[in-house]
């Protein structure tokens, strides 16, 4: 008689899956809870103590780890050697593994969650199984998703066995599990070590139809569930939905008064904040009226008809909200192609949390998230003249956007809105000249407004440039050896400047 091992903690589809093996011929053996589950369901079940000889000792945390489980699965059916010794210990080979492990993380997501909890849903029995029988996989089948069940049934029925190719896919499938569950363990004891920057292992979550180029293979992989996002229309996100998506997050979570941003490749076309979202929103569109086509819209506010309707008058392929009124969701449905995500603002501020990562030279590179609202307490005023009350909202409303911009970045702002955004360019003039340029094809003024750079003004040349458009205040992080040069030209053109003291480079 074939056996199959089952001990899981995620019991969705077993009881079925199990009367399948038992209507195959198969013995269940199985352990806990997990028995219980099937025995209730009327599923014949060998409990592992009767296999082991052994009793379930000091709460369950040891009861597979025994000879007769791991020589059943780890054995090689065609080694006479093995053979000979398993007939000789009565060890009897299992044929089939399922398992799934303990819930760890959905464990520390708790917030009442005590620390030996958490240490108790730290499997050991279930990995040192997985492994085994993945190893093995030449003779036995480990199935970690309960999304198998169905081929590996359909295999049996067919074949009388599963394929050689599904034992591998599903070995390998199995090790990348193990993998994962050990890397959520060691990246939560870090935090509490401080050793081991970052420790990654991320499933793949999903196919995706292409990379930044149709030419490209992609794929998304998790390395932290937040639980951040729930799409409500439209068809699979695909590499850049997934990158603007990101962006518009981190640029969203900085602004608490109702705002609207509309991102293109990563960078804001426009922000804009108001006493509506539809004031907010219109304020954005006028910073670049031709950029916004094909992009994306964030808003903080639940998204009103009003507002929606006036994002509807260009197509907008994805709209992000943190709630939506019920009949504009069936408003913006009409667009077919169009993608509508909900996103959960209490959830935002897990983005702190999270390493920025990038590939590079075969391996990556990990850093701590840019995402923290500056301390303007900190902020220190380099100029004889000090800024006005509603220059210093426009200086905060700046630099809450310039860091987020690629660099080299300037931005001009009131303080409600983008005016005029340059973005990535090789040099701060550049940017200057871009955003400036921008202005002016739109007909926006930007007397009277503000300037914030993301890193400092090495010469004083911007600052003559951008005084000849009447900016009243400059913001950027200061730290140039020519930072006495560019206060004695804003000293000279009575322009206001602060040093933040931080820059907020983006490559």
């Amino acid at each position: 008689m074939k056996r199959a091992l089952i001990s899981v903690s995620n019991k969705t589809g077993i009881v079925d899956f199990a009367g399948e093996l038992i209507n195959l011929g198969y013995q269940i053996i199985s352990t806990g809870g997990t028995a219980s589950v099937l025995s209730e369901h009327g599923i014949s079940v060998t409990k592992v103590s009767t296999i082991t000889d052994f009793p379930e000792i000091m709460n369950g945390r040891v009861k597979t780890l025994h000879p007769r489980i791991h020589g059943a699965l780890l054995g090689a059916r065609d080694n006479e050697s093995h053979q000979k010794e398993a007939k000789e210990l009565g060890i009897e080979w299992i044929d089939i593994v399922v398992v799934n492990l303990y819930p760890f993380q959905k464990t520390i997501k708790k917030p009442d969650a005590t620390e030996q909890e958490i240490i108790e849903n730290i499997d050991i029995g279930g990995p040192t199984m997985i492994r085994a029988a993945a190893k093995n996989y030449k003779y036995v089948t480990i199935i970690t998703d309960n999304s198998d069940f169905s081929t590996v049934i359909a295999e049996l029925k067919e074949h009388g066995n599963t394929t050689s190719l599904t034992r591998l896919r599903l070995a390998q499938k199995a090790f990348v599990h193990t993998a994962d569950y050990d890397t959520v363990i060691a990246n939560h004891f870090s935090r509490t070590t401080e050793s081991n920057f970052l420790q990654i292992s991320c499933p793949e979550k999903e196919v995706l139809r292409y990379g930044e180029n149709p030419h490209q293979k992609a794929a998304y992989y998790e390395y932290k569930d937040l639980d951040l996002l729930e799409q409500l229309h439209g068809k699979q996100l695909s590499f850049n939905n997934y990158l603007d998506i990101d962006a518009a997050l981190k640029i969203i979570l900085r602004f608490e008064e109702p705002t609207a941003a509309i991102i293109k490749h990563t960078n804001p076309c426009g922000i804009g904040s108001g006493n509506s979202l539809t004031e907010a929103y219109k304020k954005a569109f006028a910073t670049d009226p031709l950029s916004p086509f094909g992009g994306i819209v964030i808003v903080n506010q639940t998204l009103d008809m009003e507002t929606a309707q006036e994002i509807n008058n260009i197509f907008t392929e994805i709209i992000i909200a943190p709630e939506f009124e019920q009949e504009v969701v069936k408003f913006l449905k009409k667009k077919k192609n169009r993608r509508l995500i909900k996103y959960l603002p209490a959830k935002l501020e897990k983005l702190y949390d999270l390493k920025n990562i990038r590939s590079c030279l075969g391996g990556f590179l990990a850093q701590e998230a840019d995402l923290t609202n500056d301390k303007s307490q900190e902020w220190q005023v380099v100029t004889s003249r000090k800024p006005t009350e509603s220059e210093m909202k426009s200086l905060l409303f700046g630099w809450k956007t310039v860091a987020i911009l690629k660099s080299n970045a300037v931005c001009f702002t009131v303080e409600d809105r983008t005016l005029a955004l340059g973005i990535g360019q090789t040099s701060r003039i550049d940017s200057t000249e871009i955003a400036v340029s921008k202005a002016n094809k739109f007909g926006l003024n930007l007397t009277g407004s503000i300037c914030a750079s993301d890193a400092f003004f090495p010469f004083r040349d911007s600052i003559d440039s951008i005084a000849e458009l009447g900016i009243r205040a400059v913001i950027q992080p200061g730290g140039s050896t020519g930072d006495e040069e560019v206060i004695a030209a804003c000293n000279e053109h009575n322009i206001a400047m602060i040093f933040t003291g931080k820059r907020h480079f983006r490559h």
